[in-house]
């Protein structure tokens, strides 16, 4: 017997992950790798990698500020979804500010290569500090 129209399969549902979520994930992924590196190459040991003299990373409480921020960000609704979007957003340009600043960018001990990478990890803070205002102004009405 023919089935019916109204018997077949609903396709299924595709959700969107959100680009600020890729973003962070990339973030982090970032700091990660960075903090590696930076082991590897003796540029931080591993109790500096991702503390306050990491030199490829962020350092362990800023990573876990974004990810809870963003995770409230993209969790709650309204002002509470937009304040919680601009704190990362500010968080962000603090840390995109303060690599140019900070001595990092001009550490003799970095190579051409390890400089590229912390270039490569200010763009992406930036990245994500953007995603966060974006929403930031999309959830304040």
């Amino acid at each position: 017997m023919p089935s019916e129209p109204n018997d077949q399969l609903a396709p299924p549902v595709v959700r969107r992950i959100d680009p600020l979520a890729v973003a962070v994930g990339a973030l982090v992924a970032t700091d990660l790798v960075g903090g590696l590196i930076a082991v590897a190459t003796g540029l931080n040991t591993w109790g500096e990698a991702w503390g306050s003299e990491a030199l490829l990373a962020a350092p362990i409480p800023m990573i876990v500020a974004q990810v809870l921020l963003a995770t409230l960000a993209l969790r709650l609704r309204g002002r509470g979804a937009a304040v919680a979007a601009g704190v990362l957003a500010l968080a962000c340009l603090v840390s995109v500010v303060s690599g140019f600043f900070d001595g990092g960018l001009g550490n003799g001990e970095l190579t051409a290569g390890t400089r590229l990478f912390q270039i490569f990890l200010l763009a992406i803070t930036a990245v994500v500090g953007v995603r966060a205002a974006i929403l930031a102004v999309g959830r304040w009405s």
